[in-house]
């Protein structure tokens, strides 16, 4: 499955170079850059594990939190509510510092996954995304809204971070760590499924968005 995966990233990040013009000069322009990070980050973990041996989960806790960090700006950018911008920038800081200080100093390890600040920053962006959507959907953007790219990266979003956000939090607050086999395999699947149907989501997007909508 995670080959799978990883060829749909790399389409993504291909197609969105193919279609960069149609949003080069929104706040969307930024994401062909992280798509390509993306890209390159899941090259080295993979070079790491299965060439060197060398535990990689440090590295993914590094792509997460920039992965969360991203999309927040990025919305950060499109919104036009002041008060909600305050609560992105605020909530943003305290997700970082959160971050941070649960890294550096409560985890014995490096290589120990991030669950409760992932959690808190999914939440997060999570809330930011309906906001957006709320504030889209109240306007005449609804009209067009299939016509908008960011429409779809936010739909993709959604599908991402939703889907494997009850599994996150069961173990996150429930403490559900020893998973039989069955159960491990049914959340890697989850999981799958949020990353396919984002990719594809991305994908419809810069493909069938219009340049006349390009912007909000």
């Amino acid at each position: 499955m995670g080959n799978i995966s990883y060829l749909l990233q790399f389409i993504t990040a291909v197609v969105a170079v193919i279609y960069y013009k149609k949003y080069k000069d929104t706040p969307l322009r930024y994401l062909v850059y992280y798509l390509w990070y993306a890209v390159f980050m899941e090259l080295v973990a993979g070079l790491m594990w299965n060439e060197f041996a060398i535990y990689n989960v440090w590295w993914y806790n590094i792509g997460i939190n920039i992965e969360i960090l991203f999309y927040l700006f990025i919305f950060y950018q499109y919104m036009s509510n002041r008060i909600v911008k305050k609560m992105i920038l605020y909530g943003g800081i305290v997700y970082e510092l959160y971050f941070l200080i649960n890294y550096l100093l409560f985890f014995e390890s490096w290589n120990t996954y991030q669950v409760f600040p992932f959690t808190m920053g999914s939440v997060l962006l999570i809330l930011v995304i309906f906001l957006f959507l709320l504030e889209m959907f109240q306007s005449d953007k609804i009209l067009f809204v299939n016509k908008y790219l960011i429409f779809w990266i936010s739909l993709g979003l959604l599908f991402y971070y939703v889907i494997p956000m009850p599994l996150q939090i069961g173990e996150t607050f429930f403490k559900l760590k020893n998973y039989s086999r069955d159960t491990r395999f049914f959340m890697h699947s989850i999981q799958y499924l949020g990353n396919l149907l984002m990719y594809f989501s991305f994908i419809y997007g810069f493909i069938w968005s219009s340049m006349t909508y390009k912007s909000l």
